[in-house]
């Protein structure tokens, strides 16, 4: 999930957790904890794009990760703070790095949650990388807990307890969608609307479904064109986890992560894929991956994509 969420949740958590304690600092370190996982997008600084991708979510994320760092977090602050028991720290920091990483289990990018023991990248697919709805609640929480000093515990608790809630309703809309599909994705900042996908052999069928629908997915077909790849491509290929396609396109060849979605594929007839991969061109994978994301959104465009979601 985006930092802002992160940050919003765990502020919300260190109220729950060590308010009664240090009042208001207590979210300022729940948000610095919340965020912690997220160091090893600096690590990706110093290695290829492709690496990058996979390195991103990986040892950082998981539940190993944020044991030994929420420990040894426990152990510099009860030196710090004396009069706070190592277990209460123990439990505060484990909790914020654990709610880190659970949290982005349920986006699409895949979670190395059982890193280094198994390396397999978990996904739930409930919610798009920024859903304004996930967080409104854990914002206007945080904001109110910056500004009063009653009823903390229970604005903190309402904030999550909203979020949640919200999670639980895309259960239910996921729950909703072609049970034929080998996935299925929110698309962009809601759980209404959702990207489909159905594998066959040798390629792909992609559409986009709203729960409001009444009418079947409109699929189209991409060829994985797999022969196209020359090399192996380990990282990228791991990082696809089986869902890609090689595309050329003026002497160029792209790797296509089919599971990110299409740049406004729910309008447009064989649209790009989010995330198309050069592969002469190892670059900055934070720049390849945000690539056409919100390419082409304007006011119109915008309308389209509320009516879609209508399902209209």
């Amino acid at each position: 999930m985006d930092p802002l969420t992160h940050l919003t949740l765990g502020a919300c958590t260190g109220e729950l957790l060590l308010g009664r304690g240090f009042g208001k600092k207590a979210m300022l370190f729940g948000a610095l904890a919340a965020n912690l996982p997220d160091i090893d997008t600096v690590f990706g600084l110093f290695v290829p794009g492709d690496q990058a991708l996979l390195l991103h979510r990986g040892f950082t994320h998981s539940i190993c990760f944020a044991l030994l760092a929420g420990l040894l977090l426990a152990w510099l602050f009860h030196k710090w703070f004396t009069k706070v028991s190592f277990g209460a720290f123990a439990l505060f920091f484990c909790v914020e790095l654990c709610l880190h990483d659970l949290l982005d289990t349920c986006t699409s990018y895949g979670t190395g949650l059982l890193e280094p023991f198994n390396h397999t990248r978990l996904s739930f697919h409930l919610l798009f990388v920024v859903d304004p709805m996930f967080t409104l609640s854990l914002l206007v929480a945080t904001i109110v807990l910056l500004s009063t000093n009653s009823s903390r515990q229970h604005w903190a608790a309402g904030g999550m307890i909203v979020s949640l809630l919200y999670l639980c309703s895309a259960v239910y809309c996921k729950s909703r969608l072609d049970p034929a599909a080998a996935m299925t994705t929110p698309a962009p900042f809601n759980t209404l609307l959702w990207y489909v996908i159905k594998k066959t052999d040798s390629g792909y069928y992609t559409g986009y479904q709203s729960v409001f629908d009444k009418s079947p997915v409109n699929y189209e077909y991409h060829p994985q064109n797999s022969k196209l790849l020359k090399l192996g491509e380990p990282y990228l290929t791991c990082f696809a986890d089986g869902y890609y396609t090689i595309s050329g396109s003026n002497g160029h060849t792209y790797f296509n992560v089919i599971r990110f979605g299409q740049i406004q594929g729910w309008q447009t007839k064989d649209a790009p894929f989010v995330l198309s991969y050069p592969l002469k061109d190892k670059g900055n994978e934070n720049m390849i991956i945000q690539k056409g994301r919100l390419a082409g959104w304007n006011g119109r465009s915008v309308r389209a994509y509320l009516e879609r979601i209508a399902g209209r």
